[in-house]
């Protein structure tokens, strides 16, 4: 039997209402050994049925469970996390809108338990989204970055891909693919590169022969160190900060069923201006990137 406390965590989690849950994703994180497998039952059960779920209105219990399976750092969760950004077309993002591109990455890398099979597979699967294959190719960059992947095996998987069969000829992954080159220190992979542009595989908008030229010239330790600043900012140690401060919630309002505090303002992500700036542009990129592909935000 379910424990009562847990079962209203649940409930309130599924149902959106512009509140952000903030006193039951505490007692979540109390109960975190107790809660944990319905957290990854409330997934499986969205993979189960995908399209009923994207379909469904205000329903968000998966969004938190993704979320706090992340900070758990929950390693029996990867395998569903995994699948459910495998499924074709958008479905992923009618049911995570932009989690796909912003927090997708850090929760893949901080569930894989140092395995990279699975993130391996998302990136080889050619029926996924360009962005969950993306955010797959960006947790093995942070896993090069750590120390738990070889660099030399990740620039030889990420070599092989710009052959132009990868994917759609209409379709972003070269671009994205060529970022995460870029950032990793492209070293020894500048004529894969230069060939890929001249196949007009990458769209030099979005990333231009010049960031690579910038990037050998600071260095490998420059570049290394600003993936760990991104994998800092993207692993705040208090779970609040990953999600209280989203535009779609408002101010919070005292009516929770476990506590009667007063309400407390969203806790807002501290980000360089330039960090910031950066973002923006590459958020402008892609959608210029993305010729009509429907994507959602985070649900309003």
């Amino acid at each position: 039997m379910i424990d009562p406390k847990i079962t209203k965590i649940l409930k309130a989690f599924e149902v959106f209402d512009g509140v952000y849950k903030r006193d039951e994703v505490d007692s979540a994180v109390e109960l975190q050994e107790e809660i944990t497998p319905h957290l990854i039952k409330v997934l499986e059960q969205v993979l189960s049925d995908p399209a009923a779920y994207a379909d469904t209105q205000n329903y968000y219990a998966h969004v938190y469970a993704l979320i706090l399976l992340g900070h758990f750092k929950e390693t029996r969760a990867h395998r569903v996390i995994a699948e459910l950004f495998s499924l074709p077309d958008d479905l992923p993002s009618q049911l995570f809108g932009d989690l796909v591109t912003e927090d997708l990455s850090i929760i893949l890398y901080r569930t894989c338990d140092g395995s990279m099979d699975l993130i391996r597979s998302l990136i080889l699967n050619k029926n996924a989204d360009d962005y969950c294959r993306s955010s797959a190719m960006r947790a093995m960059v942070f896993g090069v970055v750590e120390g738990i992947f070889p660099r030399e095996e990740a620039m030889s998987l990420f070599g092989s891909l710009f052959k132009g069969t990868e994917a759609g000829s209409d379709s972003s992954f070269w671009s994205l693919l060529a970022n995460n080159v870029c950032d990793m220190y492209p070293e020894g992979m500048m004529e894969v590169i230069e060939k890929a542009y001249c196949d007009g595989l990458i769209y030099p908008g979005f990333v231009g022969i010049e960031d690579f030229e910038r990037t050998l010239a600071a260095g490998k330790e420059h570049a290394f160190e600003e993936i760990r600043t991104e994998i800092r900012d993207r692993s705040p140690e208090n779970v609040h900060d990953c999600m209280s401060w989203w535009a779609c919630f408002r101010p919070e309002e005292p009516s929770s069923v476990f506590s009667t505090s007063p309400s407390r303002q969203p806790v807002h992500k501290s980000k360089s201006k330039e960090k910031a700036e950066k973002r923006k542009k590459r958020k402008r990129q892609r959608a210029s990137m993305k010729k009509g592909h429907r994507r959602t935000g985070r649900r309003k």
